[in-house]
């Protein structure tokens, strides 16, 4: 063997920076290949953080998931059943780990304002009038969509994911994914009677073929 080969033999050879496919670097991650989780970071973290953003909004808690969703990458990597559907993965994770923190915050919350008799006060739902801009007003509305059908709604017409894509981000079938993405559209079309200033972004929301 030559040295050349015992040295490559010996240690994880970085894959060229702008070559490498998504399934390339997921086994490099999963080889334990840090740059390769680098490399996957520039190529994703705008898409990740945009997912997350679009849950959150303007949130504290958004830089610590962003990174979250990484680290869970280089974690599981291995575990990947497509690794090509890389994008899918990490923004399907994304939603995941956003509406975690979510139901985490509204546990907390409902804990907090309990009465003595036990039962919840009631919570204003009304936006304030600095929060009307319609991408506020829409990330109001998708927080009152069941948790499934929300997470199709935001890969598929926020995201931009093929309805297979929203699938394999969502672990689900193709079929199930279909019906949860039509779902979210109703609701958030439903729901966006009541919000004027969300027209410009829900008029022209396709409907999904069968």
């Amino acid at each position: 063997m030559s040295n050349q080969s015992a040295s490559r033999a010996g240690r994880i050879i970085p894959l060229p920076r702008s070559h490498a496919t998504d399934a390339e670097l997921v086994s490099a991650i999963a080889a334990g290949d840090r740059s390769a989780l680098a490399q996957v970071w520039e190529r994703y973290v705008d898409d990740v953080r945009l997912s997350i953003r679009s849950s959150l909004g303007t949130d504290p808690a958004v830089d610590d998931l962003v990174q979250e969703v990484f680290l869970a990458l280089f974690r599981r990597a291995s575990q990947l059943q497509n690794p090509r559907a890389l994008r899918a993965y990490l923004l399907g994770t994304s939603l995941r780990m956003a509406a975690f923190e979510i139901r985490t915050r509204r546990r907390r919350v409902r804990w907090l304002r309990l009465t003595s008799t036990g039962t919840l006060p009631e919570v204003p739902t009304t936006l304030t009038a600095d929060s009307r801009d319609g991408l506020a007003v829409l990330r109001h509305v998708l927080q009152r969509v069941r948790e499934l059908p929300r997470m199709a709604f935001e890969l598929r017409y926020v995201m931009d994911l093929s309805p297979p894509e929203v699938a394999l981000a969502l672990n689900v079938s193709e079929a199930k994914a279909r019906r949860a993405i039509t779902e979210g559209r109703e609701r958030v079309l439903e729901l966006a009677r009541r919000e004027p200033s969300l027209a410009p972004y829900v008029s022209s929301l396709p409907e999904e073929a069968s």
